[in-house]
């Protein structure tokens, strides 16, 4: 190692460079501390507009009951639509123009109504009995044709909610939901799932975190944009919300961030440890200073004072006898 001559060694490294290491790591700490706080929907929510905190009630008010419709020609019988014989042999013969890692084509909407008729035929209890909840995130990432067209359950932490109009329809829909949102398998990627009904508990906001359950059918993976500009693929579903009072609320970090007394103590406690290393700094070099006087300047010194010094007075001398 070259060292400068103001530097002083510790080790491995020098005192100026241990010091350049912690205020690095001081650095990074901070910027990983913003990072992560950025990342969490709440650290945004108070820069929302006010058209889009003012867009819609926190919950809609009025009486509600769950949304059941059945077409005409199945109005006699109380039977699933999604068991019967003539249904699931037209809905295979319209998922045949299904395509992955697309939006939504014209060709496809056949499929999409007829399950929402297939998910509103009967109450959400009853289609909930014959709902598979062992399909997960990536078996729809990795299989979308094994389970197009499949029933399933999912625990989910609903996000966001948006809503429109619906066109003219053979499922009896004047309205439909968006609602996205991640299960704890997914992480951070969300499902998009499409209703045509929706629980007043459930807030019609871009930025929520309600613990729901949902059944419904799986069409296809869905592409969209994320926030970096990259196209993504999310699980699109067509069913219908149940607020659950069971399911556990979601955890206090989900969506929260860091709180300000754990970033207030984490940027002191590395405030702290810079100061000491600071300290311990100052403190080697003072330990390890060259003495004041140069020992080799003082011994020649003291060698020229003897050698210039007088001899000594010869001892006196007896007179002869």
């Amino acid at each position: 190692l070259i060292m400068s001559p103001n530097s002083e060694s510790t080790g491995l490294l020098t005192s100026r460079e241990v010091m350049r290491l912690i205020s690095a790591i001081f650095l990074i700490g901070i910027i990983g501390l913003m990072y992560v706080q950025a990342k969490k929907t709440a650290s945004w929510q108070s820069i929302a507009t006010a058209s889009e905190t003012e867009e819609a009630p926190a919950v809609r008010p009025g009486p509600w009951s769950e949304r059941v419709f059945r077409p005409e020609e199945y109005s006699d019988s109380q039977d699933p639509l999604h068991t019967d014989t003539e249904e699931i042999g037209a809905l295979k013969e319209e998922l045949q123009a299904v395509t992955d890692a697309s939006e939504v084509a014209k060709e496809e909407m056949a499929a999409y109504w007829r399950l929402m008729r297939w998910a509103y035929a009967i109450p959400g209890a009853e289609l909930r009995k014959q709902a598979r909840a062992d399909v997960t995130f990536s078996h729809l990432q990795r299989h979308p044709d094994q389970y197009r067209g499949a029933l399933i359950e999912l625990k989910l932490y609903a996000r966001r909610v948006a809503v429109e109009k619906a066109p003219l329809n053979s499922a009896g829909a004047d309205r439909i939901w968006q609602v996205s949102g991640p299960t704890e398998d997914s992480g951070v990627y969300p499902y998009i799932l499409i209703l045509s009904d929706l629980p007043p508990e459930i807030p019609e906001k871009t930025n929520i975190d309600v613990r729901v359950r949902f059944v419904g059918f799986f069409l296809k993976q869905l592409a969209y944009p994320d926030s970096g500009g990259d196209t993504r693929q999310a699980p699109l579903l067509i069913g219908r919300l149940i607020v659950d009072p069971t399911l556990s609320p979601a955890p206090v970090d989900a969506n929260s961030g860091l709180t300000v007394p754990w970033i207030v103590g984490i940027v002191l406690g590395l405030t702290t440890l810079v100061g000491l290393a600071s300290l311990w700094s100052r403190t080697e070099r003072s330990r390890n200073r060259p003495p004041t006087h140069d020992e080799a300047t003082i011994d020649s010194f003291l060698d020229r004072l003897e050698s210039e010094a007088p001899p000594p007075n010869p001892p006196d001398r007896q007179p002869p006898d």
